[in-house]
């Protein structure tokens, strides 16, 4: 198999090729990611979250009204103990449709712990993916190449599956860097242009602007103290 990542080859395959390189015995994998080698390992994919997400009673009654589907983001990036976290409500671009959604579904998605300890905003959560990337850059490891590429898949498929039932205005993807064919950097990159997220993060502070306004308003009309 090709050392260069191919979006055609599934998470499925990419793992099964991981399990089958570390039982020649050939390469070493940092024995904290040993999990990711576990037959039912599904970086770290949380299918009630995005059953959740893709729930048609969890969308607002003017995205029903109007028989459309609502909008969302794919965010994807690495916290501070080098774990990487996949959402659709939180992330470092802010881009988030609060309008098309229940209002208490999206305070819950925004919440870092809402169930269970993860977030339900929260679709993909990889542990030790920093780790993961130095075990594929700096030693080299071929199962954790094979890993890196799985999650790499997966992050793919997961959008996928979200763009069957809302519309995934925009994603992120696994994007690697290769110098003879062997990894020198593994990053999160926007799948739409620079120029279209900038719109739509100048978008989202226009929304939140609005909705400030609104807001204000209800509390100067209601206010006991007012003159009138």
């Amino acid at each position: 198999m090709t050392k260069l990542f191919d979006p055609f080859i599934s998470s499925s395959d990419y793992l099964a090729l991981a399990r089958d390189r570390d039982r020649t015995g050939t390469s070493r994998l940092h024995e904290d990611l040993s999990q990711m080698l576990d037959n039912d390992y599904a970086c770290g994919l949380n299918q009630e979250h995005v059953d959740v997400l893709i729930y048609p009673a969890n969308w607002s009654s003017a995205v029903r009204d109007e028989n459309r589907k609502p909008r969302a983001y794919l965010h994807a990036r690495v916290n501070q103990k080098g774990n990487a976290e996949v959402n659709w409500a939180r992330g470092d671009h802010e881009v988030v449709y609060e309008n098309d959604f229940l209002a208490r579904y999206v305070s819950a998605a925004q919440s870092a712990a809402s169930v269970t300890g993860r977030g339900i905003g929260e679709l993909m959560w990889w542990k030790g993916f920093e780790l993961l990337v130095s075990n594929a850059i700096i030693r080299r490891s071929p199962v954790a190449t094979a890993l890196l590429y799985a999650h790499a898949a997966s992050l793919n498929e997961l959008a996928s599956v979200i763009a069957q039932h809302v519309n995934l205005v925009g994603a992120t993807a696994l994007k690697f860097t290769y110098q003879d064919a062997e990894i020198t950097s593994a990053d999160f990159v926007a799948t739409i242009l620079p120029d279209r997220l900038r719109e739509m993060i100048q978008e989202r502070g226009r929304r939140k602007a609005a909705t400030l306004r609104e807001a204000v308003e209800r509390m100067a009309k209601f206010d006991p103290e007012d003159p009138e």
